[in-house]
């Protein structure tokens, strides 16, 4: 019996995101370029805003300089989770480097060069300078939970606090980093004792990624370790553990994978590692892109795969078919729509 279907929003999606890039190839890209050529900013909200607004109302956009020396334009879900995926799809579908074209593309808005000579500007009019920006980190696993500091937050109320804290985390971090690595935000108008700037900030979230990401992008595993009523129960997981790494992965299949052969306490005997260690490789090789798994506890005869699939391809039934000759007895499998990787979020480090 398969997974679950491929939804018909999915399609409208698909169509969608289609149309932007069609008109793109056709006549958006040379129509763009030739605005920002003239500085004609209001030309160039003209011709990108309503396309993007095809898309999705609510996605938000910006042209700026690429990493790479082009002309850099990024769609993002605007600050909400649940247009994470759209955006995500959107930059899968981009047109590939071809050496020609000046642009690059991406969901997730960068950080800027020197964020110190930032300066942002309130509803209300009063300028922020980030170079006065202090803040307090306390590293909390695989994150910092931060305490931001202005002079500026005394006249202002908490929520105008917050958005100039995520501002400023988003223009020194950039708004994928600021995501993944950082956790609890907290402002306060007290002068911290041990406060330090954004350029101190953004060289710690840099330290921090080195200890569990390779130079290659490749996330680290993490070993826990815990009991149940069943026994021990020994889990795994991706680090960082977030939906940002693969947000077009919205849907969560839980995938409950017997075992025959025990160690200790019924854990799996070295054999059976060997073979639940191959059944996860087959998988990733299945999945390629369109999935992937990011975490396992293992307890009691019983391994559960926590793995994410973009609901939009076959990743669904390509899993279900790997799984389904499973040598050791029968693989139980459970789909639920998941964007925000709940299912997972007591194993994030």
């Amino acid at each position: 019996m398969g997974i679950f279907r491929r939804r018909g929003a999915s399609d409208s999606e698909t169509r969608r995101i289609r149309g932007f890039w069609t008109w793109w190839a056709q006549k958006g890209a040379l129509a763009c370029g030739a605005a920002l050529d003239a500085d004609d900013q209001d030309a160039l909200v003209n011709l990108l805003a309503r396309r993007v607004d095809a898309m999705e109302a609510g996605l938000s956009w910006e042209v700026g300089p690429g990493p790479l020396g082009g002309r850099l334009l990024v769609v993002s879900a605007g600050g909400n989770p649940d247009h994470r995926a759209l955006a995500r799809r959107w930059l899968l579908a981009a047109p590939e480097p071809d050496g020609v074209s000046p642009w690059e593309f991406s969901d997730q808005r960068p950080p800027v060069d020197e964020p110190a000579q930032t300066v942002l500007t309130t509803s209300d009019g009063a300028a922020i300078r980030l170079a006065d920006v202090l803040v307090s980190a306390r590293q909390n696993g695989a994150h910092f939970d931060l305490t931001l500091f202005h002079p500026a937050f005394a006249d202002l109320a908490d929520d105008a606090r917050l958005q100039v804290a995520f501002h400023a985390l988003d223009t020194t971090l950039g708004e994928s980093s600021t995501e993944l690595w950082i956790g609890e935000v907290e402002t306060t108008a007290a002068r911290p004792r041990d406060g330090f700037g954004l350029d101190g900030l953004r060289a710690a979230v840099r330290n921090l990624r080195k200890e569990y990401v390779d130079p290659d992008g490749n996330p680290a595993w993490v070993l826990l370790r815990g009991e149940s009523p069943q026994g021990p129960v020994v889990a795994s997981a991706v680090v960082p553990l977030h939906p940002v790494i693969a947000p077009n992965l919205t849907h969560h299949v839980g995938v409950m994978v017997p075992y025959v052969g025990f160690a200790e306490r019924g854990l799996p005997s070295a054999d059976a590692l060997r073979d639940l260690g191959r059944l996860e490789d087959r998988l990733a090789s299945t999945l390629g892109p369109d999935g992937r798994v990011v975490a396992h506890e293992t307890t009691n005869g019983v391994r559960l795969l926590h793995a994410y699939v973009d609901p939009t391809t076959s990743a669904p039934q390509r899993l279900e078919a790997t799984v389904g000759d499973w040598a050791h007895g029968d693989v139980v499998t459970r789909v639920d729509t998941d964007p925000a990787w709940e299912a997972v979020r007591p194993l994030r480090a």
